[in-house]
């Protein structure tokens, strides 16, 4: 559902009467849902299932989706981002954690797969986002159909699942968040990991939340700026497909050094050029670089040793929703003070930090 109205996200800026600096400040605001609810995502897996959990909180972060639609100034965008963030927060843990359970009766890596098939929705989301933009269709109309189609997808997953779900965490020892299982993270290297995926989402959120308002500055109109997030997708649909293959080949960190050394470069090359083809190519490129960065995370995180996954996957989900606090704030501080082009370097910066504590997604139980 939230990419489809990224697209978007200029026409929403106008609406609400924000520069980029408010922008980056509502943005920051919204995530701070994630940040209250995302601690129980632990709880409500243990107690209710993964896939019944996240299938609530379609429902749950409806309201609060279809009012983004509506917003017509700074605060009433924030809180409508606040509330549906709070319930992709949950949902987003959630679902992690059934993927990494199948994960563990293959045991192989099917991670980036499973995030692939994520991929594929953001691919339609962007896709529908932009032609709703470029055939004049109204925000509000948009996002209340695919609200709708949303509720469909949820209901489904929630009739059929249930029983896998029972089983694949049948014998897990439900566990209380208490301050020795902090400790055991901490052992098992919950610093670097925190550091790993704020710097994941910055390289992974900027070109997503700011190519539509970098795009604008350059004077590019709705099909230029929706060809761009086509690609972005796309190409990361396609990175997490191929991703397992060179993950059990070459290793989770050794892939994300070189990709993220890749996009590194190319994002610096099309910032410096300042053109929009060669910022929509770096978008490609950064799509493929970025692929395999949350499953990774995810996988260290359900391999803390002594932890229960669904705490390790919540806690580590919870500082990702810090980085999606701290990207827009830099950003849109950066682009009100000096220029979005120098807001979108940022991911330069956090790409080339992944290389340098890359080393801590290697599995701490074993390959599952």
């Amino acid at each position: 559902m939230g990419f489809s109205f990224l697209p978007r996200l200029a026409e929403i800026q106008s609406a609400a009467r924000l520069d980029d600096a408010g922008l980056g400040l509502v943005l920051a605001l919204g995530t701070l849902g994630g940040l209250i609810a995302g601690p129980f995502a632990a709880v409500f897996v243990q107690r209710f299932g993964a896939t019944p959990t996240s299938a609530a909180m379609v429902f749950v972060g409806l309201p609060a989706f279809i009012l983004i639609g509506y917003a017509n100034s700074g605060a009433m965008l924030a809180a409508a981002l606040m509330g549906y963030l709070a319930a992709d927060a949950v949902m987003d843990a959630a679902m992690n954690t059934r993927a990494l359970q199948v994960q563990a009766d293959y045991r192989r890596s099917i991670i980036n797969s499973f995030h692939g098939w994520w991929s594929l929705a953001t691919i339609a989301g962007s896709a529908l986002g932009a032609l709703s933009a470029i055939v004049g269709l109204s925000l509000p109309l948009f996002l209340a159909g695919i609200a709708a189609a949303s509720c469909l997808a949820a209901a489904w997953a929630w009739w059929w699942d249930p029983r896998m779900t029972a089983r694949a965490e049948h014998g897990q020892r439900q566990q209380r968040l208490r301050p020795e299982t902090v400790r055991l993270m901490l052992k098992g290297g919950l610093a670097a990991l925190a550091v790993f995926i704020i710097l994941a989402v910055t390289v992974e959120d900027v070109p997503i939340h700011w190519g539509a308002i970098y795009l604008t500055d350059l004077g590019q109109s709705a099909v230029v700026i929706g060809l761009a997030y086509v690609l972005l997708t796309s190409m990361q649909t396609l990175g997490r497909f191929f991703g397992d293959r060179l993950v059990d080949r070459h290793g989770q960190a050794r892939v994300i050094q070189v990709s993220m050394l890749i996009v590194a470069v190319a994002m610096s090359l099309a910032l410096m050029q300042g053109s929009a083809i060669a910022f929509v190519l770096a978008a490609g490129i950064s799509g493929l670089g970025v692929a395999t960065l949350f499953p990774a995370a995810m996988h260290a995180a359900a391999n803390f040793p002594g932890v229960n996954p669904a705490i390790g996957i919540a806690f580590v989900s919870w500082f990702s929703r810090v980085g999606f606090v701290l990207a827009p704030l830099a950003v849109g501080l950066l682009a009100d003070g000096v220029g979005i082009r120098f807001g979108v370097a940022v991911m330069v910066i956090a790409a080339l930090g992944l290389v340098v504590v890359a080393g801590c997604v290697d599995a701490r139980r074993g390959d599952q």
